[in-house]
């Protein structure tokens, strides 16, 4: 991504509010009995504020893990080509969260004017530990791996916005395609410090990190739970008319933890063909149970 992508949601063209978002198959909802209850204007709204919370969950993801465990791998020595990869690594993920900051604002100005999390709120708790964690990768590596799945996964989503550009609003299809074009470059590094890394970890802290995988997958990065909640509630909130039936809405989404069809359309092999074929091929990964994943 050249420099000028950061300024392309300043552009002189307004966002048109009568388009989706995100392709409407990468919603939770609408995989619900809810979804086909809604009017065509409200299944839009939810469209467009679950694209805002995937905005902020791609931020988040670039801003406290990426960046932090990339800046602590560079306080070490490396080969100059692996040290240079690693830098443009890092600033195209701020360039990326940048671009999704400035893309949410331009949408929902009311939404971010204070800060650019609505959705996605980490307990104050949690804070340091997630800071202290990504400071020591070395003792995390499972963070390599993680990095390798969400970005591979990026590349899959970013495909499916192009792919229904004549659909989707024009901003996000232009942010998707930039953002794409660093993923591909990012997966093979990614790919690289696993063979770097993971490979020389005692075996003991590659299950203990496996294991912990396996929860954070589950947990954070699994079927809908506290955010997309949110963007229910929020929904609710700016519709009064869909209060009645929110908490239904909330509770069909939580059931779609225990919906193997929907858990399919999160990871699978056509999702992140890459990740999983290493995970076939990494001792501490095929005993796992992991969303998507059979082992080969």
């Amino acid at each position: 991504m050249n420099p000028a992508a950061t300024a392309l949601f300043f552009e002189d063209s307004p966002v048109d509010s009568g388009r989706l978002f995100i392709p409407e198959e990468l919603t939770p909802l609408f995989y619900t009995p809810s979804y086909g209850e809604l009017t065509a204007a409200q299944r839009l709204r939810y469209n467009q504020l679950h694209a805002l919370y995937f905005n902020e969950q791609i931020m988040f993801f670039e801003r406290a893990l990426c960046c932090p465990i990339l800046e602590a791998l560079l306080r070490e020595p490396w080969p100059e080509r692996l040290a240079e990869g690693l830098r443009e690594f890092r600033d195209e993920e701020r360039r990326h969260t940048e671009m999704f900051r400035r893309l949410n604002r331009l949408c929902a100005p009311d939404l971010y004017g204070e800060g650019d999390f609505h959705f996605v709120q980490v307990p104050a708790a949690w804070r340091p530990l997630v800071r202290w964690a990504a400071d020591h990768p070395f003792l995390f590596p499972l963070f390599f791996w993680l990095m390798l799945l969400q970005e591979e996964r990026a590349l899959y989503y970013s495909k499916r916005h192009i792919r229904h550009r004549e659909s989707i609003e024009p901003h996000f299809v232009k942010a998707h395609r930039l953002h794409m074009a660093d993923e591909v470059g990012h997966v093979a590094l990614d790919a690289e410090l696993i063979d770097a890394l993971w490979r020389r970890a005692h075996p003991w802290l590659r299950r203990v990190n496996a294991k912990l995988f396996a929860w954070m997958m589950e947990e954070l990065f699994g079927t809908p739970k506290r955010a997309q909640l949110r963007v229910i509630d929020e929904l609710a909130r700016e519709l009064p008319e869909l209060r009645e039936r929110q908490n239904e809405m909330r509770r069909q989404l939580l059931a779609l933890s225990r919906d193997e069809s929907y858990r399919m359309t999160l990871y699978s092999r056509d999702i992140i063909p890459q990740t999983f074929a290493r995970f076939d091929g990494t001792a501490e990964f095929r005993a796992l149970d992991l969303i998507g994943y059979s082992p080969r």
